[in-house]
This record gives structure tokens, sequence and C-alpha cells, in this order.
């Protein structure tokens, strides 16, 4: 296996992380409290040169991390893919306007909302099946405390959003933690059944 695969569930919310740090500083007035990630990728805007790269980085990483079964595997693969799509599919406005709330919102609103969507249900299931792997016992736990936080954390986003919350952006990012925890926990889950680093595909459960 790849270095660049087997890192993978490493270095894409790194990157992710970091394309939000950076891209913030080139939006004037934009808060991480109150604003949702997706706002630095709007279209037009100068921060969506960084934030549009970690998205399809996030969205590869997905693509290629290592996983401990095949079910996971296929989660993994269509969430990378949604990723990407989110992030290839800009909001229109930094604020990220709400179809059927605003009628401001675009087609690509509703695009990257559907895509947005989709990618934190995926991510809310990958928890709730990896709870199921024998080994190693560690992982199994820690998956168990992942999918209450992913849970409270998809509420929770979901109804800050809803309510146009002045901490909207903070719930998302509690939520995006959460997940981007599982990827790091699985990463080393993954690479401590293959010590040599020799698997190429998912790991037999």
């Amino acid at each position: 296996m790849s270095l660049i695969r087997q890192t993978a569930g490493i270095w894409g919310p790194v990157g992710f992380v970091g394309a939000a740090t950076v891209a913030a500083r080139h939006q004037p007035g934009y808060s991480h409290i109150s604003h949702h990630v997706s706002g630095l990728a709007a279209r037009g805007e100068r921060s969506a040169r960084v934030m549009v790269p970690g998205f399809l980085a996030l969205g590869i990483s997905s693509l290629l991390m290592p996983v401990p079964d095949d079910g996971l595997a296929r989660l993994a693969k269509i969430a990378g893919t949604t990723t990407i799509v989110a992030g290839l599919i800009q909001v229109s406005e930094p604020r990220c306007p709400q179809p059927g709330n605003d009628p401001a919102a675009t087609a690509s609103d509703v695009g990257h909302g559907i895509a947005s969507v989709a990618t934190f249900v995926l991510w809310t299931a990958m928890p709730f099946v990896a709870r199921c792997q024998s080994e190693p016992i560690w992982y199994r736990r820690v998956n168990c405390g992942l999918l209450v936080a992913a849970c409270a954390g998809l509420v929770a986003a979901g109804c800050t959003t809803r309510a146009e919350s002045s901490r909207k952006g903070l719930a998302q990012r509690v939520f995006l933690g959460t997940m981007f925890a599982w990827h790091i926990a699985t990463t080393f889950a993954t690479t401590s059944r293959s010590p040599h680093g020799a698997v190429s595909g998912p790991m037999p459960s």
C-alpha cells in the first residue's frame, strides 16, 4: 500500500481544515462561529481558490483511504464522491442561501445542499457500520462513542442551519471534527491490522 493511500484518512481532513483556515483570511467578515464552511467556496469569492481544492482533497482522500471492510469501503467511496460534487457545485453566496427558505437560493445552492447533506448522512453511517468490527477492540469502542457524537452533531448542525442561528458554523464544525476523528481513528485501526502496509484493499473482518 502506498504511503499516500495509507495516510489518506489523515491528510484529507488536515488539508480541509488548513484550507478553511487560510480561505477565511481571504473573505472579509467571515466568522468560523457564524458561517458554514461552504461559504468559503462561494462562487466568485477569492477564498474559493483555496477552499474548493480543500473539498477536492477531502473527497479524494475518502476514495483512497484504507478501511476495515467492504461495507465501509463502499460508504467511504460514495462519501468521497459526494464531497467532490459539493466542492464543484459552489454555493452562490458566502451566506449559503437555504433552498426552500431563501428566494435568493439558486440551482447551485440546491445541488450543493443535496451533496452536502448526502455526505453528512453517509459520514454518520460510517461509525454505525464500523462499531461491529471485532478488532482492534479500541476501534469498536471509539466508534460507539463517535456514533453518539455524530448523531448529536448532525441534529445540531441541521437545527442551527434551519434556524439561521449565529452559531451554525460552530455546530457544523463540531460535527466535522467528530467525523474527521473517525477518519483518523480508522487510519490507525487499519494500519495496525496491516503492520507492514501490504494490504491493497479493505481488511477482512
